[in-house]
């Protein structure tokens, strides 16, 4: 797993809405389910046609989610649209994507959804008209979605792992840490959490614009909830569990390393974090001071 400078919110964001379509739709599109009720079935749809040029693929991402209700209901395709930048919201480009899912799934309605997630966009348009020698050629209207402080009550009750990773949104115009926390702490009640918080950390952390200097206080403010997984004391377990088969201290330096460079690799863990997490291996003694000083070298 990438560590979080190195995730784009398009790639987070993607993954997350295929591995819970349900809830995304349970979150984007609430009226759906109280007109319809809970669909039979959410897939997301293989994007096949060709698509014009993106120029920077973590500022675009389209993805179609595609509802289905065993009592007959006319299926609905859920065209998500996410734009990190304002400025870049391209409704033709939008009008091209849903006629090309239009076409490619005869029978079912589109809903066009744009999520932008730049903070302080202001009022974006969500309409795209021609009228040309007084006639209406088009009228396409998208809804815009733009999280913020108004969400949280629902976004909390919703209690999904979609609506988890949105408090990243929500909160963030008070204090990115703390919402970056929210995210993570809400996303490790849900059920299943385990793997999830390693795949989304990143997410959250992008979601909600943390700056580098403050991840120090993002990883320190994780460690002291007490819904977490105690993430340090299991790097020293897991240390110490891989020192014990040779019974030297080079062991378990050795181990506590790795264990720390997988735990940066998936994102859990900064390397500032992890040389902090060794100088107090250090200091409990659990590793000597000149292997602590080797391993932190070794982290870069």
């Amino acid at each position: 797993m990438p560590i979080p400078d190195e995730v784009t919110e398009d790639r987070g964001l993607k993954a997350l809405f295929t591995t819970y379509p349900e809830e995304t739709v349970e979150v984007f599109a609430p009226e759906l389910l109280r007109e319809r009720g809970e669909p039979l079935v959410v897939e997301a749809l293989a994007q096949e046609h060709p698509l014009p040029d993106l120029g920077d693929p973590s500022r675009f991402l389209d993805i179609a989610l595609r509802a289905t209700w065993a009592d007959g209901f006319q299926a609905v395709i859920l065209l998500i649209e996410h734009w990190s930048e304002a400025r870049r919201v391209d409704l033709p480009r939008v009008l091209w994507y849903y006629a090309a899912v239009r076409l490619q799934n005869p029978g079912a309605e589109v809903l066009p959804l744009l999520l932008v997630t730049e903070p302080d966009a202001g009022q974006i348009p969500g309409v795209l008209q021609s009228t040309i020698a007084g006639f209406r050629v088009l009228d396409f209207q998208t809804r815009v979605v733009q999280i913020g402080p108004e969400d949280l009550p629902r976004l909390r009750q919703l209690q999904n792992h979609v609506a988890a990773m949105m408090l990243s949104l929500a909160l963030r115009q008070v204090d990115a840490v703390a919402a970056a926390v929210a995210a993570v702490v809400a996303l490790a009640r849900m059920p299943g959490s385990a793997d999830d918080l390693r795949r989304f950390l990143p997410l959250a952390v992008k979601l909600a614009r943390i700056r580098d200097s403050e991840l120090p206080r993002f990883y320190a403010q994780l460690r002291e909830d007490p819904v977490m997984v105690t993430i340090f004391d299991e790097v020293q377990a897991r240390g110490e569990a891989r020192g014990e088969s040779r019974g030297e201290s080079r062991g378990k330096t050795e181990g506590a390393v790795a264990t720390l460079r997988d735990l940066v690799a998936q994102g859990i863990l900064s390397v500032d974090a992890a040389r902090a997490e060794i100088r107090r291996l250090v200091a409990n003694g659990v590793i000597p001071e000149p292997a602590g000083t080797e391993a932190i070298n070794r982290l870069g």
